[in-house]
Formats: structure tokens, C-alpha cells, sequence
């Protein structure tokens, strides 16, 4: 029976879809470690790949009637959490620069984007509305706040995740900052901040992958806005970057 925590990513196609290049990087760097696909079933990627990647494949499940993006997060956690004890949430947008001795404990540590602060007074996007409502909504709990947002992948846990308060408003909290902090509070790890661990580029063309390997970081990110035929370049000189 498979002992690690599979690496699972919810999955909805993109016009520029990187998911090929990003499960490539794992299997380079991470070996034959499982990971686990959560799709629709008229989203597969196509059966050869997903063989040759040794993917298994979740397809069984639906969210609730209207549920909000911010749900629908959520919902795809408890879906993860019928079928493993705990796993690495992980992102098509996330790519491993290096071999990890134990991702499960490398992707467990308490990473924050900034330490605690005051909600900026300034007008902000929805999502970043949402941020600082959760955020305020732990300071309110005399819970420590700092930012957990930090765009890396996360290991999930089972137990923690189904520990979290039933009557807290899993419409209006976002699943990742929520599910961090209660899990550090309930356990007592103190958040540190995050020192050259992920790059991340959002416009232009992305840094060469040797130049990002070379460096301290862990995790490379990037934008909707990058040059995305440059980034195909670069990507394909070490990946795949398509569903083969």
C-alpha cells in the first residue's frame, strides 16, 4: 500500500497549459513519487499520458449547488481527503528546480509570504479582499495572521483539515491561508518567513531554467501575462510540453 502523500492537483485545461511541463519536472526530480489528478472526466489529458506518468485520476465527484470559487476550493480538499490520509496540493503553475529529500516534509513547513500586519487601506481585488477578510478573521481569534499565501505547494492533512470548525464560513474563507493557520496554531509551529524560496515572473519572458536551478529557490511560478512563447522555448528544452 502506498505510504507518501501523492501530489494532487485540481486540474481545468487552459489555452496556455503548462500541466505536462510541471508533472515532467516532478518526475525528474522527485522520481516515481504518486500524484493524483482531480478533473472532470471531459477534462483528461489523454489516456497515453497519463499511463506513462503513473497518474491516478479522480473523476467522481461534483461541487454543491452554487457554490462560490472560494467553496469550490474547499470542496476539492474533502474530495482529496476520501481518498488519501494527507497529500501535496500542488498547482499547474508550480514548477519543482530541484531534487527533494522528503517533499512531504519540505512542503510541511510553515512558509509565510510577510509576517502579521495591518489590512492595507487601499482599494483591492476580490481575491485580495478575501485574503484579508481571512486573515482579520484569525486576528479577531487572537490567532496569529501572517500571510501563508505564499503560492508554493502545501502538504494537506486529513485530520487537520476535517478539525477545522464546522460553523466557520467556508464561503467567505479562503481554504489555504484558514487551513494553514489553524493547523500551526493546533500545533504550535511558528511561521517563518520565506527567504529565496520560490522565483516568480508575471510579464515577459521567463529567467532560463539552468540560471533558476542554479539558485536557492524551490519552486518556480508565473503569470497569465509571460511571454508564453518564449516560456514553451525554454520550457521544452528540458520537458515536454504538451500531453504525450
Amino acid at each position: 500500500m502506498e505510504s507518501r502523500a501523492p501530489i494532487a492537483f485540481s486540474y481545468r485545461p487552459k489555452e496556455e497549459d503548462y500541466l505536462p511541463v510541471v508533472v515532467a519536472a516532478i518526475r525528474r526530480h522527485l522520481g516515481d513519487w504518486p500524484i493524483a489528478l482531480l478533473t472532470e472526466e471531459s477534462h483528461l489529458p489523454s489516456k497515453k499520458w497519463l499511463e506513462n506518468n503513473k497518474i491516478q485520476t479522480i473523476t467522481d465527484w461534483e461541487h454543491s449547488p452554487k457554490a462560490n470559487k472560494i467553496l469550490r476550493l474547499w470542496e476539492h480538499q474533502y474530495i482529496f481527503a476520501r481518498h488519501f490520509d494527507r497529500w501535496i496540493w500542488w498547482h499547474d503553475d508550480m514548477l519543482l528546480l530541484k531534487p527533494l529529500a522528503d517533499p512531504e516534509a519540505e512542503f510541511g513547513r510553515p512558509l509565510v509570504r510577510h509576517g502579521q500586519r495591518k489590512r492595507p487601506n487601499k482599494e483591492m481585488n476580490n481575491w485580495h479582499n478575501w485574503l484579508w477578510e481571512t486573515l482579520g478573521f484569525f486576528r479577531c481569534l487572537s490567532i496569529p495572521a501572517p500571510n501563508p499565501v505564499l503560492h508554493t505547494p502545501r502538504l494537506i492533512e486529513r485530520s487537520e483539515l476535517e478539525s477545522i470548525p464546522e460553523q466557520w464560513n467556508r464561503s467567505r474563507l479562503l481554504f489555504e491561508p484558514t487551513y494553514l493557520l489553524w493547523h500551526w496554531h493546533r500545533s504550535g509551529q511558528r511561521a517563518e518567513v520565506a527567504e529565496d524560496y520560490r522565483e516568480a515572473v508575471f510579464e515577459g519572458e521567463i529567467p532560463p531554467l539552468a540560471t533558476l536551478e542554479a539558485g536557492e529557490h524551490v519552486i518556480f511560478n508565473w503569470g497569465r501575462n509571460i511571454d508564453h512563447t518564449a516560456a514553451r522555448r525554454e520550457f521544452a528544452a528540458l520537458y515536454p510540453v504538451a500531453f504525450e
